[in-house]
């Protein structure tokens, strides 16, 4: 019970904070629609299960198998979130006839596009790193970890799924399709701002 209680706040926590998660969601259903914004969810649903895998193998093991590994990964995550930024932020109005036409239904591209949003994302990995690794701690048993997997991935995909509905709206979907140019630069500012900072800190720590 006292496990639950700390857990289950933490995670909700980091999952309602703003960052690249939350961005590329908002931008696909605000300009696509809610099954657009519910592929990106899925696929960050997918992805946390990428960082869940990280913990319980164990980090120690990943970095004495492939030197620098995880800081790697890290920077990886940091480039990947400032080149998709930039591209947000030069990138022109659409054709209005994206803004008339049908949203766009349920694809695999935008759960590829969930799945490297959060699965490069090395904060993310940092976080449920950390859950593992002190909440729960070496001798919680597999199942256990397991089930908290499940809770985190579950949590993604509820919250990225309301976003999707309410940014999804006739009202706020025209609003925003409106103010392409100034929504995409925003988004893609928020994307570039939150990778430069986290190759900063990664420089900082001595990462190669």
């Amino acid at each position: 019970m006292e496990q639950a209680a700390l857990i289950v706040p933490v995670v909700w926590l980091a999952v309602l904070s703003p960052g690249a998660d939350f961005a590329m969601v908002s931008r696909n259903s605000c300009l696509y629609g809610r099954q657009a914004g519910f592929a990106v969810s899925t696929g960050i649903a997918i992805a946390c299960w990428l960082h869940v895998a990280y913990a319980i193998v164990g980090i120690a093991l990943i970095e004495r198998t492939i030197p620098h590994a995880f800081g790697l990964i890290r920077i990886l995550g940091a480039a990947y979130l400032i080149g998709m930024g930039v591209s947000m932020v030069l990138r022109r109005r659409t054709s209005e006839p994206e803004a008339a036409g049908p949203p766009i239904a349920f694809s695999a591209r935008g759960v590829v596009t969930g799945l490297l949003t959060n699965g490069l994302n090395p904060k993310t990995s940092i976080f449920v790193i950390s859950i593992y690794s002190q909440a729960l701690g070496p001798d919680a048993a597999l199942q256990q970890q397991v089930a908290w997997g499940l809770f985190i991935s579950l949590s993604h995909l509820a919250w990225f799924a309301l976003v999707s509905s309410y940014l999804s709206k006739p009202g706020v979907r025209d609003y925003v399709l409106r103010r392409q140019i100034l929504f995409n630069r925003v988004i893609g500012l928020i994307l570039t701002l939150f990778g430069t900072m986290l190759l900063s800190i990664n420089q900082l720590a001595g990462l190669p």
